[in-house]
């Protein structure tokens, strides 16, 4: 019996937290002392943006004592963030701040809560500490319970004025109208997609958009099917990588590398084969652009010019009958559309030629006004047809998505929702396996004969009460990888809207697994026995200190950035310069961050406000952990982004529309969960009163969603006008801003000479001078034989 009472206690909720405490707080302490004491010594790996002027700061270049950069990264202002950093940058540090005034309020309330559920006539007196600071161990009908009612009214206001009267949607909707302030090119240009057939060349667009703009149009840029050349185009880039690693090599041995061609199965000179590709894709690049040139305007000429008169060609409008010019009008379109019903030889070339065109063209505008008066316009009465919408910002365009029709569109988008929706389902299998079965009670009645093992070892208990929250990490790293792929088939214009879709995948697939199949399925063998087992906080306090300790400490420390950098460079080429600056299979060099992956890391905050906002008025500690989860992870981030990760100052702030329905969403699960707790509880009282809490929450919301994003996705047209006269008269920007790259490939190719005497062959130093005169032999050869 001792021994059997002596496990029990081990297994308490309260202990296991406990436990959670004493390994991973630790881990924190000791990752930050070992980060202080690398940082200065290693600034490639912790301030990586100092490598280049386009990415250093006056704070990335300033040296700090030990944990002096604390104070200076929290006081950067949310100005310095946006033009640092970016929008969505500002956007993950305004919601980790959300998360901690959250975190706040529930501690503020806690004072309340906690010495009333102490001095609670509880249910048992063999309750576990952690059970007596929360709704669990009240009795049904205490009148206790109207606490924690009182208290998710107080923390669904905060949330509400948070969100809206405390500037929150408010101060999002000011930095949006900042940045479509901006004098840059994204700013004036949109992208028009699913044009109708008559508007699918350069100057049929052009005559149409210079009828409705005649005079601030400055440049429209049709998509062209030219996945040929941009085979071409990358199949040269390759080679002339190919061409400077065998130079390299050359150079550094003092022998000319052969190559084994596939399809003869011969072994040629490596350098001779790969100048003669190189030069040979110099050569056909700029044919096949003039031929797609051409094809172009053959297709306009070809086109009926009687489309082309004005707006109507992209209309289904009703003429009136007794309208003579509208009459004629109809008869030519009309015509127009028989020709195409009934083609003759030169309609079926000229369908054969609108085989090259995409449906979509992007628009560059010289005023703001124009800008935002065609994102708003209805350019037609077909639904489907001459969809306006903001373009992104050049280097963020994802070209093999332009241009691609509604239907495929929309099949990937349904499939994409199919997958998903078949993921998230069928997922809550293992994830139930795992949170029912990861807890020590659940697996005593499965195999009672682990009580002697338990009563002998106790670390094992110890061991077993952690697999619950790390299960529940572990859970979560397989599905990014299917949603990336998924969201990037979806036909989205730009890397952004990628990862906004990405973002609402993870955020609804970590909802469903973490907090609801946890809470409702993950103690299915007891939850008809005991309220308790809904209620089961320890596992979710135990996972915000995972997130706390584990996940902030690899983020400081960069583990994981450090382990790919070294398999980096194990296997990728590292010969010449151009390969040690690129990524090689999606693998990089520690000095190298890229962006921070918001998509990835936002869902985990949201994880942490849903939890936050549903246990801190039934468990008020849970307010605590959350409160130290959202403070430490600002603090780290902060740093991050102004000293390691790349900045991306064109980012439109696209994840804060989904962050705040997530969080009303959040909100009202929280008040449902509440809700059933109270009727278990056999509260009726206090039950009726928490049935208006969702329907609040639902009004305030739809006021919300009535005037705010509509407001934030474009810039007030009085503004856009006083902008364009004070930058009169007129904005101007290359033409070939958004013209596919591979299109942009004329000037030929050559290999970097220059940098190829200081190649690093992996083992060795430097090349020595006389592999770098007989490179400099190489390179004359290969001028020689060039010209």
């Amino acid at each position: 019996m001792s021994s059997s009472g002596s496990s029990d206690e081990a297994a308490s909720p309260s202990l296991a937290i406990v436990t959670s405490m004493q390994i991973y707080l630790p881990m924190l302490l000791v990752s930050v002392i070992a980060f202080e004491l690398l940082r200065r010594p290693h600034p490639v790996a912790f301030a990586c943006r100092r490598r280049a002027a386009r990415t250093a700061s006056t704070l990335s270049s300033a040296s700090f004592g030990f944990l002096r950069w604390v104070l200076p990264v929290m006081k950067v202002s949310d100005d310095a963030i946006v033009e640092l950093c970016g929008l969505d940058a500002l956007v993950l540090l305004r919601f980790l701040r959300l998360g901690r005034k959250l975190a706040c309020c529930g501690i503020i309330l806690s004072i309340v809560l906690l010495p009333v559920y102490a001095t609670a006539d509880w249910t048992s007196s063999t309750l576990d500490m952690l059970d007596r600071e929360g709704i669990t161990g009240l009795k049904p009908g205490d009148p206790r319970l109207w606490a924690s009612l009182l208290s998710m009214y107080v923390l669904s206001f905060y949330t509400m004025h948070l969100l809206l009267l405390l500037a929150e949607y408010k101060a999002f909707v000011r930095r949006r109208h900042a940045f479509l302030s901006k004098p840059d090119v994204q700013q004036y240009s949109v992208v028009i997609n699913d044009l109708p057939r008559s508007l699918r060349t350069r100057e049929a667009l052009t005559k149409y958009l210079k009828y409705l703009f005649p005079t601030s149009l400055q440049a429209v840029v049709l998509s062209v099917e030219c996945g040929h050349i941009e085979a071409l185009v990358a199949s040269r880039e390759l080679f002339r990588m190919k061409l400077e690693h065998a130079l390299a090599e050359s150079a550094t041995s003092g022998d000319r590398p052969l190559h084994i061609v596939k399809t003869r199965g011969t072994a040629v000179d490596a350098i001779e084969y790969f100048e003669r590709k190189l030069k040979s894709r110099n050569e056909v690049i700029p044919i096949e652009i003039d031929a797609i040139e051409e094809k172009q305007r053959v297709l306009y000429a070809a086109m009926t010019d009687e489309t082309l008169t004005d707006a109507a060609c992209v209309s289904d409008h009703h003429y009136d009958d007794d309208d003579e010019d509208a009459s004629r009008l109809r008869e030519s379109l009309i015509e127009y559309h028989a020709e195409w019903t009934q083609p003759s030889q030169s309609t079926k070339q000229t369908r054969t030629l609108l085989k090259i065109m995409r449906h979509s063209a992007f628009v560059t505008f010289s005023s703001l006004q124009s800008a935002h008066i065609a994102q708003q316009l209805l350019q037609t009465e077909t639904p489907t047809t001459m969809r306006v919408e903001a373009a992104p910002a050049p280097s963020d365009v994802v070209w093999e998505n332009i241009g691609v029709s509604r239907q495929v569109r929309s099949t990937w988008q349904y499939v994409s929702v199919l997958v998903t929706t078949a993921i998230v389902v069928f997922w809550t299998i293992p994830t139930a396996i795992v949170a029912s079965f990861a807890k020590v009670e659940n697996l005593r009645q499965v195999w009672p004969s682990l009580d002697d093992a338990f009563a002998k070892h106790a670390w094992l208990l110890h061991a077993f009460q952690q697999f619950a929250p790390l299960g529940l990490v572990a859970m979560t790293a397989i599905a990014p990888v299917v949603f990336s792929l998924l969201s990037k088939r979806e036909g989205h214009a730009s890397t952004a809207a990628i990862d906004a879709s990405l973002f609402i995948k993870l955020g609804y697939f970590q909802f469903i697994q973490i907090f609801f199949v946890s809470v409702f399925f993950g103690s299915f063998l007891t939850i008809l026995d005991n309220i308790r087992a809904i209620l089961d906080t320890s596992s979710f306090m135990s996972f915000l200190i995972i997130k706390t300790g584990l996940s902030l400490s690899l983020e400081l420390l960069r583990v994981v950035p450090y382990l790919l950098s070294r398999l980096y460079l194990l296997c990728a080429p590292q010969l010449t310069r151009r390969e040690r600056s690129m990524a090689w299979y999606g693998l990089r060099p520690l000095h190298e961050p890229g962006e921070l992956q918001y998509a990835m890391l936002l869902p985990d905050y949201y994880q942490a406000v849903l939890l936050t906002l549903t246990f801190s008025p039934m468990s008020p500690l849970m307010a605590y952990f959350g409160a130290l989860f959202f403070t430490l992870s600002e603090v780290v981030y902060r740093r991050q982004l102004l000293f390691v990760y790349d900045p991306n100052v064109h980012t439109t702030g696209a994840y804060w529309p989904h962050l705040y329905t997530f969080v009303m969403t959040a909100l009202v699960v929280a008040q449902s969960t509440l809700l059933g707790v109270l009727s278990l509880k056999q509260a009726p009282g206090p039950a009726t009163a928490a049935l208006l809490l969702p329907v609040l929450t639902l009004l305030f919301h739809l006021h919300v969603v009535a005037l705010y994003p509509r407001t934030a996705a474009n810039l007030p047209l009085l503004e856009c006008c006083r902008l364009d006269v004070l930058r009169s008269p007129g904005a101007t920007f290359p033409t070939t801003t958004y013209v596919q790259p591979a299109l942009l490939a004329r000037p030929p190719l050559r290999a970097d000479y220059a940098e190829l005497g200081s190649a690093r062959p992996r083992g060795e130093g430097i090349a020595s001078e006389s592999s770098s005169s007989s490179l400099v032999a190489l390179y004359t050869d290969y001028e020689d034989k060039d010209m």
